[in-house]
């Protein structure tokens, strides 16, 4: 079965009723995130309310130029936007490859797409992490050797351009 954009819209609808703040979905196929707290995209808002109004047609709609001018106000007050590297899984993390060398990165240093950030050792097996954006790691929020849950925030990059 593929994921349409009519299963998204419900699912979006759905976290927003049940006051869900994030989640988590992973197959062989899709890979999908929604974190509300971190406020990435800036019409999150708006995407939500436009599918409040599809599946609850009693709410009034409003008026085309006024949802276009609270969109750019949303844009221009917006705050900065981070990225946040999630763990996929149950472990142990750790910041270097082994106890006596450094760590793959450090606060404040420039990560590349793809870099390895961290390992998180499951069952035996290290599992190497790594960014899924250029940015810059602007706070680590686990400790080396401490046991991590699935889905559980790691370290937050804030995106920089090419």
């Amino acid at each position: 079965m593929k994921f349409q954009i009519k299963n998204l819209k419900q699912l979006l609808y759905s976290v927003q009723k049940n006051n869900i703040d994030e989640i988590h979905i992973y197959s062989n196929t899709l890979k999908l995130s929604i974190n509300k707290s971190l406020n990435l995209l800036n019409n999150t808002k708006n995407t939500i309310k436009t599918i409040e109004k599809k599946y609850h047609p009693k709410i009034k709609k409003k008026n085309h130029k006024k949802q276009i001018k609270e969109n750019n106000t949303n844009t221009l007050n917006s705050p900065e936007i981070y990225f946040t590297i999630v763990s996929p899984m149950v472990g142990t993390f750790y910041c270097s490859p082994a106890p006596n060398e450094p760590p793959f990165v450090k606060l404040y240093d420039i990560v590349k797409k793809q870099q390895t950030v961290c390992i998180i050792e499951a069952m035996k097996l290290m599992n190497e992490i790594e960014s899924e954006i250029y940015g810059e790691i602007v706070e680590i929020l686990v400790k080396d050797g401490e046991i991590i849950d699935c889905g559980q925030a790691l370290m937050r990059v804030k995106p920089l351009k090419t």
